[in-house]
């Protein structure tokens, strides 16, 4: 039997370079707290880094949607919300679902309806009422896309973490996660007065 070379070491007995922690892409200065009683810079750092990275996910899937599908985001989601459904939806709960205001909906349904990605249908149970469903064109690229997106998902995500990693990670947004939903409901906190520093100050000799 070959003898294992110890963890960090090559067979030759000499050690392996160690790879550095990749640091954050956002960070505070050193008088972070001082100049804000009662922050925490760990604890932005920590905000303002969950925020970036979020914004990273999404651009990679807003990006190829533009660049192979000539899709926007909210026309990606649209399509997605229909057909995830299963069945044609009013244009308002398609609103409600995607956080979006029904003037932004109808002009988004607006230029996928030209594209014949959507078709708009009476609703059988009240006239005043429409439904939209995507047509067999949309369900071809969301079958083409939603794969795609999914597989960059799982190889962003893997190249990343490991199994044991991506599922502490998930228990650690939970918790944010409800932090943020409580926050929502809870009355806003009055800090003490920002320390700002002159810009004499802050220009070092």
């Amino acid at each position: 039997m070959t003898p294992t070379s110890p963890k960090g070491s090559r067979r030759d007995g000499s050690r392996r370079p160690s790879t550095p922690a990749p640091e954050p892409l956002r960070r505070v200065g050193e008088d972070f707290e001082s100049e804000y009683p009662g922050a925490s810079a760990l604890a932005t750092e920590c905000y303002a880094n969950l925020c970036r990275v979020a914004d990273l996910l999404i651009g990679l899937h807003n990006r190829q949607s533009r660049e192979e599908y000539k899709l926007s985001p909210t026309a990606r989601q649209v399509l997605a919300v229909v057909e995830g459904a299963g069945q044609p939806l009013e244009p308002s709960l398609i609103a409600q679902r995607l956080l979006i205001t029904t003037g932004t909906m109808t002009s988004v349904l607006d230029t996928l309806e030209r594209r014949e990605l959507i078709q708009r249908m009476p609703h059988p149970d009240d006239r005043r009422k429409l439904l939209v469903d995507i047509t067999p064109h949309a369900q071809a690229i969301l079958d083409d896309l939603l794969p795609s997106l999914h597989a960059r998902e799982h190889q962003v995500i893997s190249n990343a973490l490991s199994i044991r990693e991506q599922r502490e990670l998930l228990q650690l947004v939970a918790k944010v996660q409800h932090a943020a939903l409580e926050a929502q409901s809870a009355p806003i906190h009055s800090a003490s007065s920002r320390q700002k520093r002159g810009r004499a100050d802050r220009i070092s000799p």
